[in-house]
């Protein structure tokens, strides 16, 4: 064999070495992984709060409670919630277990307990907020104040308890069956809308945070320490980059009579220790469950960053914002509603120069619903008046205990029994959610109560997921899947190996026949 056979032979080897490079290169910019990775990595960096192991399990915990907010309000909001049309029926259920007239039982209720009395008469919310209007008129009709706004302005600068629970419970109850922002909203079965708050809840509960558990360990494992997902393009262009330089410098030797027998074994095995460099560092560094739970972690959240769904959680946050704003004076002493009362008696007869008790039977005459709201609060004291309704009526009626007393509740008024049950939990749960102890927020602040829930919820994890919406659909979007990465860089560097190490048999039998030619010649 010539001289010039051999040397175009080995020319042509390592060209094939650099466009091999070239190829790696071609991927990296043609598949515009470098914005897809970066992309991803600042997914995960985004993201990394919500996925740790004790904010997955304390969602869980908190978004129970919310459950029981809603199934507590929902059958009280409004009529079509059907707990208001069960109380006649409450009493003749009572009446008839007991052998008390109707009349009589209201009577023992009111003696006995007076907060759950005046709660079964305030229903439904809805009531309430129509007549708010009303009263502030009324008051201001009879008094200095120019307008219904000057006589909320004057409660909110002197009951401002009271005032915020009023301003909230306007807003809940007007939303509360069709949500405002909600349009085109859907579950993540793309068919189910998503219009009402237990329907807000449902999409939370059921799909968001369930998705959430799910990947959660498929996340914090491909956010492994090393290496980064935005460091994979890095190191596939420093790898093809290499690999050119490499390719070229040896190319240009073999037009030299420096391209020894020694060099091509040197250059040979480089190439084979890059391709074992490659395939090794795939498999040592676990790339293939990485990146195969990486493309689980894009299929299992793809739901959650649809445009109208990150809007629609946003909405939802929002609604859940004014149900906290709203529970939170009411539903124990804490609070500070239901200290207020009296001092909100005592301005309105300030304002109409009505007598405080003229105020009350005023207020009870026209606006029936917010009177006997007030006289429920604190909710918490309702809660504490059950037990006690539960066992007079076992006491004095053939049903065995109170757990009978309340089954019977739950078969004939379905409704009430609902708001009752989750109402026992909600105000018992309310500054100090059980099992949510790991719980903080994003900065490490504690989460126990439902308003700090509510502020985790409304400003970590919807704003987080919002900072991350755009990136997210950037490498979800853009082909192709991330579990592609792995089987392809192993076949990159199986290939290499085997290229080198052909070629390294190949060049180093051809020049040592070339050797001999030449010895002989």
């Amino acid at each position: 064999m010539s001289t010039p056979v051999v040397r175009n032979a080995n020319s042509l080897a390592w060209f094939v070495v650099v466009v091999a490079g070239l190829v790696v290169l071609a991927v990296v910019w043609g598949l515009e992984l470098f914005p897809r990775l970066d992309a991803g990595q600042r997914v995960l960096d985004g993201a990394r709060p919500v996925f740790t192991e004790e904010r997955v399990v304390g969602d869980r915990v908190g978004i129970a409670m919310i459950d029981n907010v809603t199934d507590m309000l929902d059958p009280i909001v409004d009529a079509q919630g059907g707990a208001a049309g069960e109380v006649v029926p409450l009493v003749e259920l009572v009446s008839g277990a007991t052998g008390l007239p109707p009349a009589d039982v209201l009577a023992a209720i009111e003696a006995n307990f007076p907060h759950t009395y005046h709660l079964l008469l305030t229903l439904p919310l809805d009531q309430v907020s129509a007549e708010i209007p009303g009263l502030l008129t009324f008051v201001a009709d009879n008094s200095g104040l120019a307008d219904a706004g000057a006589v909320l302005a004057a409660i909110g600068e002197n009951t401002p308890h009271l005032a915020q629970a009023i301003t909230n419970l306007l807003v809940v109850t007007d939303n509360w069956r069709d949500v405002a922002g909600t349009n085109g909203v859907t579950r993540f079965d793309g068919v189910t809308s998503v219009d009402s708050v237990p329907e807000i809840r449902d999409l939370f509960v059921t799909d968001v945070v369930t998705a959430v558990e799910t990947v959660a360990p498929d996340f914090r494992d491909l956010d492994e320490p090393w290496p980064e997902v935005g460091l994979i393009a890095t190191i596939l262009t420093i790898i093809g980059a290499v690999v050119v330089v490499f390719g070229l410098l040896v190319l240009a030797l073999t037009r030299t009579d420096a391209y020894r027998r020694n060099v091509h074994i040197m250059g040979w095995s480089v190439v084979t220790l890059v391709g074992v460099l490659v395939g090794g560092g795939v498999l040592a560094l676990g790339l293939f469950p990485r990146l195969d739970g990486g493309q689980r972690v894009i299929d299992g959240l793809r739901p959650a960053f649809v445009e109208d769904r990150v809007a629609g959680m946003e909405v939802g946050v929002g609604i859940v914002d004014n149900i906290a704003d709203m529970a939170d004076p009411i539903v124990d002493a804490q609070g500070g509603a239901a200290g207020e009362v009296g001092p909100l008696v005592e301005l309105v007869s300030g304002a109409t120069g009505l007598a405080p008790a003229d105020v009350l039977a005023a207020i009870e005459a026209n606006f029936p619903h917010t009177y006997h709201l007030l006289l429920t609060l604190p909710l918490d004291q309702v809660s504490a008046e059950i037990p006690g309704l539960l066992a007079f009526v076992a006491d004095n009626s053939d049903l065995a205990d109170a757990g009978a007393v309340l089954a019977a509740i739950g078969e004939n008024t379905p409704h009430l029994a609902q708001a009752i049950t989750n109402l026992m939990v909600v105000t018992d749960g309310f500054r100090e959610i059980p099992g949510i102890e790991p719980l903080t927020r994003f900065d490490g602040s504690p989460v126990r109560s439902i308003p700090e829930l509510r502020d985790y919820f409304g400003g970590d994890v919807v704003p987080g997921v919002r900072a991350v919406t755009e990136d997210f659909r950037t490498l979800d979007t853009t082909p192709p899947p991330v579990d592609v990465f792995p089987p392809l860089l192993l076949i990159v560097g199986i290939l290499v190996i085997i290229y080198g190490v052909a070629m390294l048999s190949i060049t180093t039998a051809v020049a040592s026949s070339a050797g001999e030619s030449e010895s002989e010649a």
